[in-house]
């Protein structure tokens, strides 16, 4: 029997290959994608070029979080924690709107 995380696949399968599934992220990446407001300053153009989905690797079921440049298609961020992809989206806006 095959161990998996449903609520991880909830938005849908988006690529297939022989040893990964990639799921849509849409929670995260639109978090990434949303401008922000910071600090009472109005609109913020912070927003991020990015895709975030959910790996599944098929050997071994462990399950990853991955972002992605849309831009390059390159793998920017990779951690097994919400949490963490959720930091790290906040550190490159915060860098991105200090820049």
């Amino acid at each position: 029997m095959e161990n998996r995380n449903e609520f991880l696949e909830t938005d849908g399968l988006y690529y297939e290959s022989e040893t990964h599934e990639w799921f849509h992220d849409k929670i995260s990446t639109r978090y990434a994608r949303k401008k922000s407001i910071l600090w009472g300053s109005g609109e913020q153009n912070d927003s991020l070029n990015v895709a975030c989905f959910v790996v599944r690797n098929k050997e071994t079921g462990e399950y990853d979080r991955v972002m992605m440049d849309v831009e390059t298609n390159q793998i920017i961020y990779t951690t097994k924690s919400i949490d963490a992809m959720g930091s790290e989206i906040d550190k490159m806006k915060l860098i991105k709107r200090f820049k």
